[in-house]
């Protein structure tokens, strides 16, 4: 009796921590609710036994029992999201400061923003992978030597004279950045436990830099334009911060991550297709609405690009070995829904940031500092909307959280479109930065964290690659799509510049809004399954109750 009584209670408890069930019917297996075909199977069992020697106290095994070694390792991690952000806006308030010091149209303004999330969100597809199997340190520190290089060239080619030079400078910048966020955020999913308190507060944490950053990125720029003619000095300030970031990493990032515990091999093939294909792609998008769509070259390029996408989709699902999107992402739509809905939302705040600063020096006239200056609003409550996630998402379902910031996507976009030109500061504008701050650090930490939670241990650096791809992606891209929505407008009003911009805030409403109902699809669909799911655990839990009973009282008459 005594002995029957304890199996049946091991059995219950191994059935609640065990996180995967097995069905013959249609021969898959669920993890977190993402469906792994035959396909996945030799993967997921050595994924298994990993998982099954999870380190349950990190801060004893990765940081030697130290607190403060591991909130320098946050602190460091943090920094990784300072750089991205300051890097993608760093230079939206130099738009004319670079345009006149290079001589160069103001056409080309979309790309002194475009070129760096460009190239950053095409590699970033390839670097989680790379982290995953030659270790997500080395390629983390490899990131920052690019940036530490390529920011210290971008602020040199101020003697060059030539824009273009600077813009490759830009997309250099971009190729370092690629190799860094992904990866701590792979770091960070190889350390702590999924679905734990901790884990949701550095991943918050980490998203709240995104509006410190962006903040830094513009005002630094901006008081450095203000005061100096010395633009460089914005770039050479980036590049030492980066060294001393890399001086971080060395010694406070752990060195004992698990690397390649699946024994998969770099897909070579996969990433080459890949990133030609998004590079050409997004290149086209950016470039015609300078030169005209009538150029031969942008639409072959344009062709050449879209099927070479077209292939990589076509390669990764029915031929890769290992590819660089797990085939169980394609079989979760659910996760599907929380990436188009990421890369919308983000594609209309890019055309939202390029057009607020287009409006604020072009037609409002402020100062170089006093546009960079206004952006003291996301630093604000952007960090205070991450850390709601941080202590909210085991209460609110993220679907919520996805949902409301592509809500604040669109109501951005939409107050921007109708914004009286010379109306003060503190009216309309300060309102809709505030609503945006929501949007930002509503979206990137709900995603990452129900990403990294989902996929294994083994996958943390390609988890941190698609939330990140779709972000930087989808800002380069959408950009491109509105100026040529600006510039067909300015075709036909070639002296109305704000009807223009208005055009393009138009398309980014709409693209946000397009957003909000992938979310709500999500959201819609996610509480449904999770209230299933609540009811068929409950009912579970009673069958194996009633067994134990049916069982000691069978015991008991024999």
């Amino acid at each position: 009796m005594e002995n029957r009584d304890n199996n049946n209670v091991a059995s219950i408890v191994d059935s609640v921590s065990s996180r995967s069930t097995y069905s013959t019917s249609n021969s898959t297996e669920e993890y977190n609710d993402v469906n792994i075909t035959k396909e996945d199977q030799p993967a997921q069992d050595s994924n298994f036994e990993y998982a099954a020697s999870t380190i349950t106290n990190p801060r004893e095994h990765y940081f030697q029992g130290s607190a403060l070694k591991e909130y320098l390792f946050i602190m460091t991690a943090m920094l990784t999201q300072v750089l991205n952000q300051s890097g993608t806006t760093q230079t939206l308030t130099l738009f004319n400061v670079l345009s006149k010091s290079f001589n160069s149209s103001t056409q080309q303004s979309s790309w002194l923003m475009a070129s760096f999330p460009l190239v950053s969100g095409s590699f970033i597809l390839i670097s989680g992978q790379l982290g995953d199997i030659y270790g997500l340190k080395k390629v983390l520190m490899f990131g920052y030597v690019m940036i530490c290089i390529w920011a210290l060239i971008a602020g040199l080619s101020m003697y060059a004279h030539n824009s273009e030079f600077f813009i490759v400078c830009r997309a250099f910048q971009g190729f370092g950045i690629a190799f860094i966020l992904p990866n701590v955020m792979g770091i960070v999913g190889n350390i702590y436990l999924p679905g734990t308190q901790k884990k949701n507060m550095v991943i918050s944490l980490i998203g709240a830099c995104a509006p410190i950053g962006a903040t830094c990125g513009t005002f630094w720029s901006g008081l450095i334009a203000h005061y100096s003619s010395n633009w460089a000095w914005t770039f050479y300030a980036y590049s030492i911060l980066s060294f001393l970031c890399l001086i971080a990493v060395i010694f406070c990032v752990p060195s004992n991550i698990p690397k390649n515990t699946r024994n998969i091999k770099m897909d070579w093939i996969g990433s080459f297709i890949g990133v030609v294909g998004l590079i050409l792609f997004n290149f086209v998008w950016n470039q015609a609405p300078i030169v005209g769509w009538n150029q031969a070259y942008c639409i072959a390029l344009l062709i050449i690009g879209f099927v070479f996408i077209i292939l990589f989709f076509i390669y990764e699902l029915k031929f890769a070995q290992y590819p660089l999107i797990p085939k169980a992402i394609f079989h979760n739509h659910r996760l599907l829904l929380i990436l188009t809905a990421v890369f919308l939302g983000w594609g209309s705040f890019s055309n939202w940031m390029f057009y607020y600063v287009n409006i604020l020096l072009n037609l409002r006239h402020y100062s170089t500092l006093w546009t960079g200056g206004t952006y003291f609003v996301f630093f604000i409550f952007g960090f205070s909307a991450a850390l709601i996630v941080g202590f909210t998402i085991k209460r609110i379902n993220p679907s919520i959280l996805l949902f409301f910031s592509m809500c604040a996507f669109t109501t951005g976009s939409a107050m921007l479109s109708v914004v009286p030109v010379h109306q003060n500061f503190f009216r309309m504008t300060f309102g809709m930065m505030i609503i945006l701050s929501f949007g930002m650090d509503f979206s990137f930490p709900s995603s990452s964290i129900v990403l990294s939670d989902e996929l294994p241990r083994a996958n943390q650096g390609m988890a941190g690659s698609l939330v990140n791809t779709m972000i930087n992606y989808g800002m380069s891209l959408f950009l491109g799509f509105g100026t040529t929505v600006e510039a067909e407008v300015r075709k036909k009003h070639p002296d109305d510049v704000l009807l223009g911009y208005r055009a393009a805030l138009y398309f980014s409403t709409g693209l946000a809004g397009l957003g909000i109902c992938v979310a709500a699809v999500y959201m819609i669909e996610h509480l449904l399954f999770a209230r299933l799911k609540t009811n068929t655990d409950k009912d579970n839990g009673e069958n194996n109750n009633f067994g134990m009973l049916e069982a000691d009282k069978n015991e008991i008459s024999n």
